[in-house]
């Protein structure tokens, strides 16, 4: 009877346990899938050549993570040559449950080679991936932009980060301009969408963003960036006190990649002041080629139904002053590339998932785009940015080329085979805009393109 009564009482402990985690996770209880680590990413806390950081998430019941990693090579009999750390783990109540948020920043790594990892614990463990560490060397290489992703990302969002993998297999990192998610405090419908968007690519090519005003919990203040964010990500903590791994920057080789936090901009004036001034810094001290800056707002809103204006004088003067080559944006669900009052830098406004805006034309686009859905490879040597954007479909919508003159400074060069611009206002266009932004917009279309003809 004894050995009948403890047995009651372990089946009906499993079953409150089994309701336990059907209320604390999306994925059926007859799945073990929650058990295993999930939102995984690579991407990098310090120097690319010789270090990589990693994130991922757990179940409440998983509480401590590991990862394993070695020298990647052609044989699978490799496990005597693995080496295990232990990652920081941080607990986080969400609204899709209670998840362990593992991270883990691993230096001391050999540059210009290739590295087999996983993450884990016990029985459950993610497949092998791989990255390979930047050489260090001053040599061509190509990355990848997305504007905002933000809505039906997983639907919709995934086609173009796939195609753009599809079509640049050799890319080093990819960078993210805010808004990966439209509600930057959930999980549900948001960060449960944009890590499978990724999937493995996430895995094995290192990732940077920049916050985006849906990343933020609350709008209208600069204290309240989604927890998420620092959970889901292990970015560089180089920025400004208080700023860190929103405002930070990576050397890539000969490339200064810098994110801005201009979110924070005008709400955080003291904040604002001494990105300035951390930003003036970093471009004074670097010697290298390049240097490209990525913010989630655009240095004008575009949108057609926004006031317009330069929103960031002070920066925009500072990236006059040392001529900043190329700016990556977004925020506005629209496409456009120019410079203002023809001087550098090149301004870039993208976007890489399906919400879109019809546009409000001005003055300073060279070239401008609705209704679509893009993403950007850039490609670098020592003395030039080879500029091309994309659609979801893989056919080329906008190129240039930013490149050292042999007297100093930087001349441009237009993509000599563009076809014509898309500027097709999305479907919900008349229900969405007011009466007179509607009726004045094939007048300003047609004198827009009369302009750039």
């Amino acid at each position: 009877m004894k050995n009948v009564f403890l047995a009651g009482l372990l089946v009906a402990a499993v079953g409150v346990g089994l309701m336990a985690l059907r209320e604390n996770t999306e994925a059926p209880v007859s799945s073990l899938s929650f058990l295993y680590p999930h939102h995984l990413s690579v991407s990098w806390e310090t120097d690319p050549s010789t270090s990589q950081s990693f994130s991922w998430r757990t179940h409440d019941t998983t509480r401590q993570s590991y990862i394993e990693y070695c020298e990647a090579t052609a044989t699978p009999f490799f496990r005597e040559r693995v080496q295990r750390m232990k990652a920081q783990t941080e607990p986080h109540r969400a609204d899709d449950g209670t998840w362990n948020h593992h991270s883990i920043n691993i230096e001391r790594l050999r540059p210009q080679t290739r590295y087999s990892y996983r993450v884990g614990y016990g029985e459950y463990w993610s497949e092998w991936a791989e990255f390979k560490t930047a050489s260090g060397k001053n040599e061509p290489f190509s990355f990848l932009y997305f504007g905002d992703v933000q809505r039906d990302i997983y639907s919709l969002g995934s086609r173009t980060i796939r195609q753009a993998l599809r079509d640049k297999p050799d890319a080093k990192f990819l960078l993210f301009g805010g808004d990966l998610v439209h509600r930057g405090a959930l999980n549900r419908e948001n960060w449960n969408e944009f890590f499978p968007a990724g999937g493995w690519i996430f895995q094995n090519y290192p990732l940077l963003a920049t916050p985006g005003n849906h990343e933020y919990a609350t709008a209208g203040s600069p204290d309240y960036l989604t927890k998420h964010w620092r959970l889901n990500f292990a970015f560089p903590q180089n920025g400004p006190p208080g700023h860190e791994e929103e405002t930070y920057f990576v050397d890539y080789n000969n490339v200064r990649l810098v994110s801005l936090n201009l979110c924070r901009y005008p709400i955080d004036k003291p904040g604002t002041q001494a990105m300035l001034s951390w930003l003036e810094d970093r471009l004074k001290e670097f010697r290298g080629d390049w240097v490209i800056v990525m913010h989630h707002y655009s240095m004008e809103q575009l949108a057609r139904n926004r006031e317009a204006g330069v929103r960031f004088p002070e920066f925009k003067a500072l990236y006059e002053r040392y001529q900043v080559p190329l700016v990556l944006t977004g925020h506005e669900h629209v496409y456009a590339r120019g410079r203002m009052e023809g001087k550098w830098p090149v301004y870039v406004v993208s976007v890489s998932g399906p919400y879109q805006n019809a546009i409000r034309f001005t003055d300073w686009m060279e070239r401008a785009g609705t209704s679509l859905q893009l993403y950007q490879e850039i490609n670098v040597t020592p003395t030039a940015l080879h500029y091309v954007a994309k659609t979801a479909v893989g056919e080329v919508y906008d190129e240039f080329t930013v490149s050292k003159a042999k007297k100093g400074g930087l001349q441009f060069a237009l993509g000599t085979k563009l076809g014509p611009q898309s500027l097709l206002p999305p479907p919900d266009f008349t229900t969405r805009y007011k009466k007179e932004v509607v009726a004045t917009y094939e007048a300003d279309r047609d004198k827009y393109l009369q302009k750039t003809r």
